[in-house]
């Protein structure tokens, strides 16, 4: 049977940035760090079928995790994009008030500028609101009464950066062990017996990265299902006429009122030219179900024409989709923070619970936050 220091279930961009973050910091011990994935590859879930925006946490209550970690981990993964040659776009973001909300007198949209300009002040984001006559020189194409630009946002190749974030930490030793599905986990007094699909791995320390599955990984290493993971489903097209992708060059976004569940159908450029709209919200009962009763095209298009009269059904292509790990809390507003909490302090269990939007952006925050929790602190006490 194998044995291991410390093992990650899952190798989405969390579990990797975790894997890479441990194996640098415990370098001189030589720990034994095995990632466990059910898939063939790094990225085949919500990791590989995001929008790839780095968001500021703007969005986020202020002060919440997925604020703070959103923030620190987009500066983090641009910096790492710019060090690797990670593909990436540095495009600003555009929150708009299209000019025919205006008209009809929906002046909600109005206020939820309000709240994210008061979001942005209490959490120290740069912001700029975009009068008309600038929105029209940035954006000609743009039917919008005003918004607020936040120029730290990026967008990178999201695929790539977890795929570079493998290969930096098997060059420190990490072992991603593919096509191994968890199906069940015995706590012991020294650690954890993994059982998989295809072996028995004995662990000392647990991290459960598993995304949308992480409740059910958490359900298997504890007495009490203590977390209860609710999967929603954003799709997207994209944009195929040629001249239509070059009607706006920033990602826009549209402004929401607050209790609005995800960011909304969003413009959104790539770095290699693509463009696409999306994603939407839509609940889904089997975290597999990517396609069943797929959104039609004309609900893309009737959310983005006041934005862009010219975009039609022909121009949108269907493209992908991906399942967010909603978590929802007692807030008002329904929506549930990042759970990141070591359920067991010894033997270590760290659950990672509910890491959607803005995962990505918070990955290499979120790897930080683990490897400097207390319980991993006192069982590998790094040298020096």
């Amino acid at each position: 049977m194998t044995s291991c220091d410390i093992s990650i279930i899952g190798a989405g961009v969390v579990g990797c940035a975790i894997a890479h973050e441990l194996a640098a910091k415990y370098r001189d011990k030589s720990l034994r760090i095995i990632v466990l994935e059910k898939h063939a590859e790094v990225g085949e879930e919500s990791s590989g079928r995001n929008s790839g925006v780095l968001h500021s946490g703007i969005h986020e209550r202020p002060h919440s995790l997925k604020a703070r970690l959103a923030r620190e981990g987009s500066a983090l993964a641009l910096s790492y994009a710019l060090q690797n040659r990670i593909p990436h776009l540095k495009t600003g973001m555009i929150i708009a008030i299209s000019s025919s909300d205006i008209r009809r007198g929906l002046w909600r949209e109005a206020s939820s500028l309000c709240r994210l300009w008061l979001n942005a002040w209490k959490t120290n984001i740069r912001v700029t609101l975009v009068t008309p006559s600038r929105l029209r020189v940035w954006e000609p194409n743009l039917h919008a009464a005003c918004g607020i630009f936040i120029p730290s946002v990026s967008v990178i190749d999201s695929y790539a950066l977890v795929q570079s974030l493998r290969s930096a930490a098997e060059a420190n030793g990490v072992e991603f062990a593919f096509n191994n599905q968890v199906i069940g986990i015995d706590p012991g007094a020294t650690g954890y017996l993994l059982t998989t699909d295809r072996q028995k791995l004995f662990a000392a320390c647990l991290i459960n990265a598993a995304g949308v599955y992480a409740d059910e990984i958490a359900a298997l290493a504890m007495p009490a299902n203590k977390y209860t993971i609710h999967p929603v489903r954003g799709e997207y097209y994209e944009v195929v006429t040629p001249e239509k992708k070059n009607l706006l060059r920033r990602l826009v976004y549209p402004a929401l009122p607050p209790h609005a569940v995800g960011k909304g159908i969003h413009f959104g450029p790539r770095p290699n030219g693509q463009v696409f709209l999306g994603p939407n919200t839509v609940p889904v009962k089997d975290k597999g179900d990517y396609t069943s009763e797929k959104t039609p095209p004309s609900v893309f298009v009737e959310a983005w024409q006041k934005f862009l009269p010219a975009l039609e059904e022909r121009d949108l292509r269907w493209a992908y989709s991906g399942i967010r790990a909603c978590a929802r809390s007692g807030n008002s507003d329904g929506k549930g923070d990042f759970i990141i909490s070591a359920d067991c302090e010894d033997p270590p269990l760290v659950n990672l619970i509910g890491i959607e939007s803005p995962g990505l952006s918070a990955a290499l925050a979120i790897a930080r936050r683990v490897s400097g929790m207390a319980c991993l602190e006192r069982r590998f006490r790094p040298s020096g």
